[in-house]
């Protein structure tokens, strides 16, 4: 058997307790480390972590670099070099806890297209740093090869599940200018939720019009999959539809479901081009499920 595990690296905590937790559970031979070169000075102390872990456990590591400007050259490097594994097990555990989102939809889309089972787990940190996680949003771009269905004369609708950057939310409306907003918002308090997004959210857009909120979970087993498709059921026929996950991790594999049921519909994806060192601390819950 050769079993194989994904991730991204992070110099956060939780990207390398988590690994640590991944490895002596599910055991893989085999590890593919991405990580991006914006941030490889800060990620390269757990890489180097990593490597001796893996060496210790006779585990085969595989290191490539990405780069959140180079969004063609990051996708080549994903699909060549995820298209040249060797998977003597169908199936794969994808460790999506330091994973951008385009990045997560991506690794899961290439695994699908070999008909490989997908199996995540995601590491909630202990605590979120209480002043500010990202900033100073990017040029919102559609996921390449899961960017939809593009009608010409039909209206634009966007549903975003939120999260705690406001100024990504009011980046992504303002660059597709669409006719109808959903706005999901996490059920529940853990991780400061209601005040870092709730509330400020809130505060922001609850006196626009045309705006539509919902209440939705990434936390229960189908990571709201439900809750969404129901918000969206009547708007699918008539509309081009653009999804973006930047709420807790775990609704981007919901999205991405989701587009797999409706491939007319559009991923996109807002890169931050300003990270908090001290994004995170500690270790907290783990999250496993499969495609």
């Amino acid at each position: 058997m050769n079993k194989w595990m994904i991730t991204v690296a992070s110099w956060e905590y939780r990207f390398l307790g988590g690994f640590q937790k991944s490895v002596d559970k599910f055991q893989p031979d085999s590890v593919l480390l991405y990580f991006y070169r914006e941030y490889a000075t800060w990620s390269a102390p757990n890489r180097s972590k990593v490597l001796s872990l893996c060496n210790k456990k006779g585990i085969k590591l595989e290191q490539y670099e990405l780069s959140f400007t180079d969004h063609p050259g990051s996708w080549r490097v994903l699909f060549n070099t995820i298209a040249g594994l060797q998977f003597n097990e169908q199936r794969v555990l994808v460790d999506i806890t330091t994973m951008p989102r385009e990045t997560i939809w991506t690794i899961f889309d290439l695994l699908e297209s070999r008909s490989i089972k997908v199996q995540y787990v995601y590491n909630e940190p202990s605590k979120y740093n209480n002043k500010w996680l990202t900033r100073d949003p990017g040029e919102p771009r559609l996921v390449y090869k899961l960017s939809g269905e593009v009608k010409m004369g039909m209206p634009t609708k966007i549903l975003i599940l939120t999260g705690y950057d406001v100024d990504r939310i009011r980046h992504l409306i303002q660059f597709f200018e669409p006719q109808c907003v959903f706005l999901g918002l996490q059920t529940g308090d853990q991780l400061s939720n209601q005040l870092m997004n709730v509330k400020k959210t809130k505060e922001a857009f609850s006196r626009e019009q045309n705006y539509k909120w919902f209440d939705v979970n990434a936390y229960e087993n189908d990571r709201g999959f439900k809750t969404i498709k129901k918000e969206l059921s009547q708007h699918l026929k008539g509309s081009n539809i653009v999804l973006s996950s930047l709420g807790p991790k775990l609704s981007a594999i919901a999205l991405y479901n989701l587009h797999k049921l409706y491939p007319q519909t559009c991923l996109t994806y807002t890169p931050s081009n300003e990270f908090n060192r001290r994004y995170s601390s500690g270790l907290g819950r783990s999250h496993e499920g499969f495609l």
